[in-house]
């Protein structure tokens, strides 16, 4: 008799933006994997049930996230944002086929970092734009490179996760010169850490301005375009519209 695998995304890290489906999840199954950390965010929901965390790859998450299922346990793999978002899915759905297993998996999507950090800053996802990690670990910088300089030539909004990565702050610095070839150094940045969470920040500056200000592995950026601008203490972008006729 098998279980079921849910990879549980628990939006930014707030209770106030879990969705519904996400609590009744963690409500019913029996056992729930994920780092501490990201379990502390939602402990009283999982009281009592079989809790697994610690310094877990996520690998081996999915190891044991299959073992639990394949001994008949409905299995919880939380993890903060959306789990097909830089998160738990796509490295779950690797192991499934390299080990040539099937489980039943639902994912239950999560409010993204990135939605909750522009949320906090006005309406800078207004138009167009890309998402890009700059974690140290997960791609070369040449690839890195290469993407930044197609999204700021594109002019395509850009949103930066994983800005400090393990080995420090150099793939920023590096990111923030990269794009100075192609914007503006008025071109305004959303800074945000901790967005909905304990210790949560929120600033707008410019893209000439970015490196005094602290960064650290639980912020998040967002540059603008070439239209972008702020307002009231807003950062938006704006997509046109015309009475009549729409977007």
């Amino acid at each position: 008799m098998r279980g079921k695998v849910y990879l549980v995304g628990i939006g930014p890290g707030s209770r106030d933006h879990m969705t519904h489906k996400a609590v009744d999840t963690l409500g019913k199954v029996s056992v729930v994997i994920g780092h501490k950390s990201c379990l502390n965010l939602v402990k009283g929901l999982i009281a009592g049930k079989e809790i697994i965390s610690g310094d877990m790859t996520p690998t081996e998450r999915a190891r044991i996230a299959v073992e639990k299922t394949l001994e008949g346990n409905d299995v919880a793999v939380v993890s903060t944002g959306d789990p097909g978002i830089y998160a738990v899915a796509s490295t779950f759905f690797v192991y499934l086929r390299e080990k040539g297993i099937g489980v039943p998996v639902e994912i239950i999507t999560g409010v993204p970092v990135a939605n909750a950090a522009a949320a906090l800053l006005g309406s800078p996802l207004g138009h167009d734009f890309a998402v890009i990690s700059l974690a140290d670990l997960a791609t070369p910088w040449a690839t890195i490179k290469r993407r930044l300089e197609a999204a700021a030539e594109a002019d395509f909004v850009i949103v930066l996760y994983n800005p400090k990565g393990k080995v420090g702050d150099r793939r920023v610095k590096e990111a923030t010169k990269t794009l100075m070839i192609y914007r503006e150094p008025a071109t305004p940045v959303g800074i945000v850490s901790n967005a909905t969470g304990e210790g949560e920040k929120a600033q707008i500056t410019t893209l000439g301005e970015v490196s005094p200000y602290h960064i650290d592995t639980e912020t998040i950026l967002i540059i603008g375009n070439s239209e972008t601008f702020v307002s009231q203490g807003r950062m938006v972008t704006p997509r046109a519209y015309n009475e009549g006729v729409g977007y």
